[in-house]
């Protein structure tokens, strides 16, 4: 996904696969190599208290929503991870690209 300014996501509606609402865009993550975002977390609930992380890979954005190419559940039973300092540690990083299906190019993603 290219987007001019990643932090333009931040509090954006995303939607699932089925055209569900799942929360809103609570923080957005770049890779350190190509300064491209990789990940957003998604605040979930109706108070936004938790968030998970989410791949933008295969995600659009269209006016004023963001979709995301996998299910409801499966952003709801992503792994938690805690991004200490707004950095993916590499166990967590490995752990989110093997859930979501994804290839782990070793890069460091962080916020």
């Amino acid at each position: 996904m290219n987007v001019e300014r990643a932090q333009d996501l931040i509090g954006t509606p995303v939607f699932d696969q089925d055209g569900n609402r799942v929360g809103r865009v609570g923080n957005v993550y770049v890779d350190d190599h190509t300064n491209q975002p990789e990940w957003v977390t998604v605040r979930l609930g109706l108070l936004g208290i938790k968030e998970t992380f989410v791949p933008l890979d295969g995600a659009t954005k269209a006016e004023n929503r963001l979709e995301i190419p996998v299910t409801r559940a499966t952003i709801r039973n992503a792994p938690t991870v805690e991004a200490i300092g707004g950095r993916l540690t590499d166990t967590e990083g490995r752990d989110l690209y093997a859930y979501y299906g994804l290839a782990d190019d070793g890069s460091e993603i962080n916020s």
